[in-house]
């Protein structure tokens, strides 16, 4: 017996030494796509319409690397992945070019979630499904993200202060892609970091769809510093923890839309703070996607300064944000003043909608562009 229990009290110190190895107890879960460590880099970058392809190449040679997911607005019924003739097969021009894109499938102006869930779309769902089969590489999908923000016409706001017509929406739009075969399509269930209105029913986790409909879990997070009356200055892990808590050890965890602004702080020592806390406090986080966009007056775009642009390719340079190895130009000194310097560019298709402000304080934007 006290042999026994010798070898029971060894047993229990070796896996409390495995325990107390960093990273041991938080090894990420795997699932499609995901790196066995480091964290895949990706961008939203405006003005694609404008010149195919020209912002991409532009901005991966501004951070001195080509990104690993390359993130784009499509409307409800636009023709992606396929998008008219050549040269517009962005989805196919990404694959041939070593980087992942994301689909975030804009929901805005097909009616209310029961007209999805009553059938009246499943023509066109079925036909995108066969049009995903046919792509045939893997392709992130991130459809109804911000559900927990009242500003989105799919919110449980706007569909009977519910979570469960969502639920449902979500579930329903699965299966048909499943059922048409395009399981290449890999599922981005993305909340707003903070819901709104917050308020118990509308809390993000009542929308979550289940294990076996979500491949991948995002955070749509942003810092919007002082830039409003309601708004303050955030670090990225404040912003990011409550939604990262509730499913890191469940999926990989992907920062689907981030950003910081200039105002009220520093971006640049912004960015880099996250850089060391998804290092070494998220372990789960196998994406990070920025939201280079300067929308309505919220300038997230890392051109904003020239130490933002450095601190961003700083990030971009590390080996933790490269697992697939893709070459790194060495980070200057600095950068000189114009690098702050924008030119705006053309809209296709826009879509504009306004927000409501729901609660006080606000969370999440006012009114948004979209590029679909």
């Amino acid at each position: 017996m006290v042999g026994r229990a010798a070898a029971a009290r060894g047993v229990l110190l070796v896996v409390l030494a495995l325990l107390a190895v960093p990273g041991y107890a938080d090894a990420r879960p795997g699932g499609k796509l995901v790196p066995a460590e480091g964290v895949l880099l990706g961008a939203y970058l405006d003005r694609w319409g404008s010149e195919p392809y020209a912002n991409v190449t532009g901005f991966e040679t501004r951070i001195g690397r080509r990104l690993d997911i390359d993130h784009r607005f499509w409307a409800w019924n636009d023709g992606w992945p396929f998008f008219g003739a050549e040269p517009y097969h962005y989805e196919r021009w990404d694959v041939e070019g070593g980087r992942i894109p994301m689909v975030s499938w804009d929901y805005l102006g097909a009616g209310t979630l029961d007209a999805l869930l009553n059938g009246s779309h499943d023509h066109l769902i079925r036909s995108k499904a066969r049009a995903v089969a046919q792509f045939g590489h893997p392709l992130f999908v991130r459809w109804g993200y911000e559900m927990n923000g009242a500003w989105m016409p799919w919110s449980g706001y706007q569909n009977g202060r519910s979570a469960a017509k969502f639920v449902a929406a979500w579930r329903r739009l699965h299966d048909i892609f499943v059922s048409e075969g395009a399981t290449n399509a890999v599922w981005v269930w993305a909340p707003n970091a903070q819901s709104n209105p917050n308020e118990p029913w509308n809390d993000f986790r009542n929308y979550y769809p289940g294990d076996e409909y979500v491949d991948w879990v995002g955070i749509d997070g942003y810092n919007f510093g002082t830039s409003e009356p309601w708004s303050r200055w955030e670090s990225f892990a404040a912003i990011v923890r409550p939604v990262y808590s509730a499913y890191a050890g469940r999926k990989p965890i992907m920062l689907a839309e981030v950003g910081s602004s200039e105002q009220g702080g520093s971006k640049a020592e912004w960015l880099l703070a996250a850089k060391s806390a998804v290092e070494n406090e998220f372990p789960s986080v196998a994406a990070f996607v920025y939201f280079n966009y300067n929308h309505g007056g919220y300038d997230w775009e890392l051109t904003s300064s020239a130490s933002a642009l450095q601190a961003f390719r700083a990030l971009a340079a590390d080996p933790y944000f490269n697992p697939t190895g893709v070459p790194v130009a060495p980070v200057p000194a600095a950068y000189p003043a114009g690098v702050a310097v924008r030119a705006r560019g053309a809209r296709r298709n826009e879509v504009r909608r306004t927000v409501l402000t729901v609660g006080s304080p606000m969370v999440g934007w006012r009114d948004r562009d979209r590029r679909n």
